[in-house]
């Protein structure tokens, strides 16, 4: 049996960081708890359903202004009390958007 860890394509870094998530109409603002080059885990307290296709805006501390990132939704949890934890597979990031993510991993990693 494969573990989680071991299908993720890319390492994933713990973090703190305000972010935005939008899905046709509505906008859910959360915390971005991990990050990885094609993935993301957000804590929100609303709900969004599985495949929903999400826009996530979010500003890496240490890179510039401001990401938006398309993804989708692959799984959808319960997170801390009174919220649910979205992971997001990126499906539209640009090379510029790729770049920033990996110096803000490299500063995480130290």
């Amino acid at each position: 049996m494969t573990s989680e860890a071991d299908r993720r394509r890319q390492p994933r870094f713990k973090v703190s960081v305000p972010v935005q998530l939008s899905s046709g109409e509505h906008v859910f603002r959360g915390v971005l708890k991990d990050l990885c080059r094609d993935a993301a885990l957000v804590g929100i307290k609303d709900g969004l359903d599985m495949g929903s296709a999400v826009s996530l805006i979010l500003q890496l501390p240490g890179t510039g202004g401001p990401l938006q990132i398309g993804g989708k939704v692959v799984r959808v949890a319960a997170g801390e009390p009174g919220t649910l934890d979205v992971a997001i597979l990126f499906d539209h990031v640009t090379s510029a958007a790729e770049t920033r993510i990996d110096f803000f991993i490299a500063l995480q990693a130290g």
